[in-house]
């Protein structure tokens, strides 16, 4: 927590899940998907995916993220390095070959601009960032391309539907003795 000038400013952390937290995971699972389902985003988590086995496989891989604040759970993620045969083919382009991280299964238990501090967070740790949503789901395309992901085209998931594959490239730092 952090005061200045007699306002109150939380700052958020991002932590590694552990087991004990199985169960906020598959409830912001379940939030998420209930949001999604009555914004006109009724097929992209379907059949009670993703759930308590996803997430215990992602802790144990310690790929699962909790956002928090002072007064709780925020939101949960997966972050992990890639290969992800999700991404394998892709009908567009990638912006780039290199090694990447991708973040999955981003729901938000409360709050506003989640999503940046995910992306954030993920930005920090990789310069090469891969994601996908569904087409439908407005409000993290609108996050994805707030944040600066641009749109590579449609990959197929696990069950055939398609997604809308997005990268984000960390931009070198400029060199101030360089001349234009």
């Amino acid at each position: 927590m952090l005061h200045i000038q007699n306002q109150l400013i939380i700052i958020p952390q991002i932590r590694r899940a552990s087991d004990n937290k199985l169960y906020l995971i598959t409830g912001a699972y379940d939030r998420a998907r209930a949001f999604m389902q009555a914004n006109g985003n009724a097929t992209q988590w379907p059949d009670g995916y993703p759930g308590r086995i996803d997430a215990a496989e992602d802790i144990a891989c310690e790929h699962c993220f909790l956002v928090y604040d002072d007064e709780g759970p925020l939101a949960v993620f997966s972050f992990a390095p890639g290969p992800d045969e999700t991404y394998a083919k892709i009908v567009g382009a990638w912006h780039s070959d290199t090694n990447y991280h991708v973040i999955h299964r981003v729901a938000a238990v409360r709050g506003q601009g989640v999503a940046r501090m995910i992306f954030t967070f993920a930005a920090e740790h990789a310069d090469y960032l891969r994601c996908d949503t569904h087409e439908n789901n407005t409000p993290m395309r609108r996050a994805l391309e707030s944040f600066g992901f641009q749109e590579c085209g449609t990959i197929t998931v696990a069950n055939g539907t398609q997604r809308i594959a997005y990268d984000w490239i960390k931009e070198p730092p400029r060199d101030s003795t360089s001349r234009s």
